[in-house]
């Protein structure tokens, strides 16, 4: 291979490429001062953004909580209203309600207060003689030794006698009927007391019978069961009986045994007549009969 010696001038290229050197820093610099202003700008645009939302998140809170609160003080002040119009209208009905207790207060004051004075009167009037013995004698008796003077007797032997005579005659007649009031009195507690004694059975013992009672054990169906019920006769026995009857028999209807019966004639002739007398529609009439006609035979004990 031949070898070929040749000087060649890179001068002008290093001038070129230091110049192209120097545009490009230019050109590096400008990009970081771009740069640097594309990113205050994209800060402050942020910023104000920010800010602008802040803002209308602000505003729209504070309207929309102006109109919560508007709106709940508008009710607030209509249930005020509401409630001081209650208010009053309670307060009318209590007043209302207080002069109608005292007018009819009064006039069942003064009713009673008449009745009291007229069962007073029809009461002393069964036995006059013993209020007025208790209500006028008898403070007349206590107060006998204040109520009467002391006198001189000062007269002569025949009015002495006469006067003797007299007071002791006064004396026999007042005993004598002293004794007819007791006798009346002792006689009427004497009859009072027979009276009693035959009202309160005294001399009735006590005797242990048998005695035989009709009862009525019936048996509904329902869907969860059969219950049964024992109806007896009420008039002739006291609760306690009763109720004793009644336990028995339910403790028993578990076991009787129960078998089918025939139609009475009395029971059906006796539903005729009630449907018949009723006051129900006759179809209403003709089906209840056509469910008793067709009625499975029912069961007794």
């Amino acid at each position: 291979m031949q070898y070929i010696d040749c000087r060649v001038d890179t001068q002008p290229m290093a001038d070129e490429l230091h110049s192209v050197s120097r545009h490009v820093t230019g050109t590096t610099t400008a990009v970081v001062a771009m740069q640097a202003a594309v990113i205050k700008a994209d800060q402050e645009a942020a910023n104000q953004v920010c800010k602008d939302v802040n803002r209308g998140f602000h505003a729209l809170m504070s309207s929309t909580l102006s109109q919560k609160i508007a709106k709940l003080q508008s009710e607030v002040d209509s249930h005020l209203m509401r409630l001081n119009q209650q208010t009053k209208q309670l307060l009318n009905i209590k007043r209302q309600m207080e002069r109608d207790y005292m007018r009819t207060a009064q006039r069942y004051t003064k009713t009673f207060n008449s009745l009291n004075k007229e069962l007073r009167q029809r009461v002393q009037e069964l036995d006059q003689p013993v209020f007025r013995f208790a209500t006028t004698e008898v403070e007349t008796i206590n107060n006998r030794m204040t109520a009467l003077t002391a006198t001189i007797p000062v007269g002569q032997t025949e009015s002495v006698t006469d006067a003797q005579r007299i007071l002791a005659s006064n004396v026999k007649y007042h005993g004598i009927q002293v004794l007819e009031a007791a006798q009346s009195f002792v006689g009427s507690m004497e009859e009072q007391k027979e009276l009693t004694n035959r009202i309160l059975l005294s001399n009735q013992k006590a005797e242990t019978k048998v005695l035989y009672m009709p009862v009525v054990i019936s048996e509904r169906c329902f869907e969860q069961g059969a219950s049964a019920k024992v109806t007896s006769c009420e008039a002739l026995l006291s609760d306690q009986n009763t109720s004793l009857i009644r336990g028995e028999l339910m403790q028993a209807a578990a076991s009787m045994p129960w078998h089918e019966a025939a139609k009475n004639e009395n029971v059906q002739n006796e539903f005729v007549r009630i449907m018949t007398e009723s006051e129900i529609p006759e179809r209403v009439k003709r089906t209840i009969l056509q469910l008793m006609d067709k009625a499975t035979p029912y069961q007794t004990i």
